[in-house]
């Protein structure tokens, strides 16, 4: 989940109230796996997919975490 494990305990327990984070994070999943379909696959296109997804991906983190820092208390765990 995420580049950052160290946030785990708190998407989860903040998923489990938000249903906005819990969309954000499904969003997440579904793109990371696309990307890693993607990024086994050789040719050119799926080059440039892979290139969008792993933005994509960028994204939706930044998003995530934007969330968590807008809706919880600082990240002091």
């Amino acid at each position: 989940m995420l580049k950052l494990p160290a946030l785990r305990g708190r998407l989860q327990i903040a998923a489990s109230r938000s249903s906005a984070l819990n969309d954000l994070l499904e969003a997440y999943e579904e793109a990371s796996f696309a990307l890693e379909r993607f990024m086994k696959r050789g040719d050119p296109q799926s080059r440039t997919l892979a290139d969008e997804y792993t933005a994509l991906c960028a994204e939706i983190e930044s998003d995530i975490i934007r969330h968590l820092l807008e809706t919880t208390s600082p990240l002091t765990d």
